[in-house]
């Protein structure tokens, strides 16, 4: 990706010099490389014509948004409890930048657990063993058919008869 941004600033100084405007210079990328290649093309061109000739990037201030997802893969898979605070605070990264790396690598927190979204070969295996036996059991013993579901409110509550309210006072008025 960066070398592609690159690749447009040196194609936008190519047509600065040639004596282009920033309007034809994104014709001419957007004829051969289609819409939506380049959208800050006016300030590169502003910045050619204060004499600043440069095509990287200046510097930043502030955290870096690169994180090594091998390094906080391992924190995970040391402790499947850490949060994502606790990654950032470690490797000097926002919470957000720690969060979008573990779903890029897969990962889910659930119960504050970080577990994977797709189920591993192990993980499948055994989820088709225990309702294998929950289904074998419920064969022998029709434990399902004991078990209560619904609200607790409502099984065995008696409807008490309220009394009705007392009526509003009359309020009679002195002339």
């Amino acid at each position: 990706m960066e070398s592609d941004k690159q690749h447009f600033r040196h194609i936008l100084l190519f047509y600065y010099r040639k004596g282009k405007n920033a309007v034809q210079a994104r014709k001419k990328l957007t004829d051969v490389d289609g819409e939506g290649v380049l959208t800050v093309r006016q300030n590169w061109f502003a910045k050619f014509r204060s004499g600043n000739f440069d095509v990287e990037d200046a510097p930043r201030s502030g955290r870096p948004v690169e994180a090594d997802k091998d390094t906080i893969k391992a924190l995970v898979d040391g402790d499947r409890r850490i949060t994502t605070r606790e990654i950032g605070l470690r490797l000097n990264l926002s919470n957000s930048t720690v969060y979008d790396h573990l779903k890029g690598l897969g990962l889910s927190s659930k119960l504050g657990v970080w577990v994977p979204l797709v189920l591993t070969e192990r993980n499948l295996c055994r989820r088709i063993d225990v309702c294998d036996s929950l289904l074998k059991r419920h064969e022998n013993d029709p434990f399902l058919r004991r078990i209560i579901t619904g609200d607790e409110k409502s099984h065995g509550a008696k409807k008490m008869n309220r009394l009705k309210p007392f009526p509003k006072p009359v309020v009679i008025k002195k002339i």
